[in-house]
């Protein structure tokens, strides 16, 4: 169950409400990964504390009425509720995290991929370049020489890479 804004700002103080409406789409700024890890650092500690408070609550509670399922008490069930808020908040921050990491990694296939065509197109046209030399040279004793023969230009035994 997702809650509203107006749930969780009645729920949280001022600097968790600010973690939680951080959490939403379009809210990134320029978001980096040490700083979204730093924010789901937190968003855990906040969900773990509100998780051990709830159980706490309930275990005093069964503890004073002698029974299993204990009474609801409205404190109890905003430690609960603010748990589940923190949970979901932690999620949207994961998947950010998660989409970011992707982006990079995409970024950098792509630089990768572009750095290989470049040395590619680099390496053709140096072969290029000593292949028009070998040709100019014929060219300018064409009526002398008898040809151009090109000496171990392929390996003998082609590997297969």
């Amino acid at each position: 169950m997702t809650y509203s804004l107006a749930t969780a700002r009645k729920w949280c103080n001022d600097s968790e409400f600010a973690l939680v409406t951080a959490s939403y789409a379009g809210k990134e700024v320029a978001w980096t990964p040490a700083l979204l890890k730093a924010k789901i650092e937190r968003t855990r500690k906040l969900r773990d504390k509100n998780r051990d408070l709830h159980r706490k609550m309930r275990r005093a509670n069964r503890a004073a009425t002698g029974t299993k399922s204990g009474t609801q008490v409205t404190a109890m069930a905003v430690a609960e509720k603010r748990a589940r808020l923190f949970e979901e908040t932690l999620a949207r921050f994961v998947a950010k995290l998660e989409k970011l990491q992707a982006r990079r990694k995409l970024g950098a296939l792509k630089s990768a991929v572009a750095d290989a065509v470049a040395r590619k197109r680099k390496a053709q046209a140096a072969a290029y370049e000593s292949h028009r030399a070998m040709f100019e040279g014929f060219g300018q004793k064409k009526y002398v020489a008898t040809g151009v023969i090109q000496w171990m230009l392929n390996n003998a035994w082609p590997s297969m890479i």
